[in-house]
């Protein structure tokens, strides 16, 4: 998997938590030094940044408190607090309910749209991005591809094509094919549903998914689709009343003792490699958010402890 790194090119939509700052405001308009952490910068200083005016009306009904800055890709249980790493920082507001500092998170994980990245041109692209930052797990991932349909790399021949993933592994690059882009601004692929091509991926390849709107790819490993297909359809199959999670599935790889037939191979035949028909727009994935649902507060919101 290719992880981003560097600064995040734009500010993070968030949500305000308030804390007791440590120790009492001091007098008069301003701190005369800060309260936070090295990184902690204060009012009119170099590295202090503004609060947004939801964070200042925060602050009139906090005073005295810190207001934490949380990233609205974080999703927890009702009353889960947030992970550190979920935060880019936090403002402290003084005895009169004024923002006078500043206090930068040097372990904050930016998401995808603190990134500045493009909006995800499909659910499983969406969920490519949450886990390149750290947002959501790789087995959520494997779930939201493992019954997808996606474009798969082709060469020459109309055969799979194989790159090298970052660890070396060789996989079949796929990508989610963006519906307002012509075939002429796409490599040469097939369309495919992921478990016919885990049923025909040659032996030793596994699944590289390119995103289509960042700099970021995600490897799986075919048992691991197999496993979370055989997952998806045991949720399929659970009726009202059974209770869930039902018996444990076959372990990842239990094919039954019958091999899986090469890609391309006589009893699969070639990939279809005439072009797919033209799409249309797919309004589900607009932006990243809509791929899992997520529980955030308003803007503004502060709940002093």
């Amino acid at each position: 998997m290719t992880n981003p790194a560097g600064t995040p090119d734009q500010e993070p939509e968030a949500t305000a938590e308030a804390d007791t700052a440590t120790g009492p405001p001091d007098e008069g308009p301003g701190p005369a030094t800060a309260q936070g952490g090295p990184s902690a910068v204060l009012k009119g200083r170099p590295g202090f940044r503004e609060p947004s005016e939801d964070y200042v009306k925060a602050a009139k009904v906090a005073p005295g408190h810190w207001l934490s800055v949380i990233d609205r890709h974080w999703s927890g249980d009702e009353g889960e607090p947030p992970p550190s790493w979920a935060s880019p920082g936090r403002w402290r507001s003084d005895e009169n309910g004024e923002i006078v500092e500043w206090e930068a998170n040097t372990g904050y994980r930016p998401s995808p749209d603190a990134h500045g990245w493009a909006p995800p041109v499909g659910p499983v692209d969406a969920a490519a991005q949450l886990v390149a930052t750290g947002y959501a797990s790789e087995d959520l991932f494997a779930l939201m591809l493992a019954d997808a349909e996606v474009a798969v790399c082709v060469d020459g021949d109309g055969g799979p094509a194989v790159t090298a993933a970052e660890d070396g592994t060789e996989a079949v690059p796929v990508f989610s094919a963006a519906p307002d882009m012509g075939q002429g601004q796409l490599p040469p692929h097939t369309m495919m549903f992921v478990p016919d091509l885990v049923d025909r991926l040659p032996e030793g390849r596994e699944v590289l998914f390119l995103s289509s709107s960042a700099p970021v790819g995600q490897l799986v490993t075919a048992s691991a689709l197999r496993a979370a297909k055989a997952e998806l359809e045991r949720y399929e199959a659970w009726g009202e009343g059974d209770a869930w999670p039902p018996e444990p599935a076959p372990g990842p790889g239990d094919s039954g003792g019958v091999a899986d037939p090469p890609f391309g191979g006589p009893e699969a035949g070639r990939p279809d490699c005439t072009p797919p028909a033209p799409e249309g727009a797919d309004d589900t994935a607009t932006r990243t958010e809509t791929t899992v649902k997520r529980k955030r507060s308003g803007p503004g919101t502060a709940e002093a402890s």
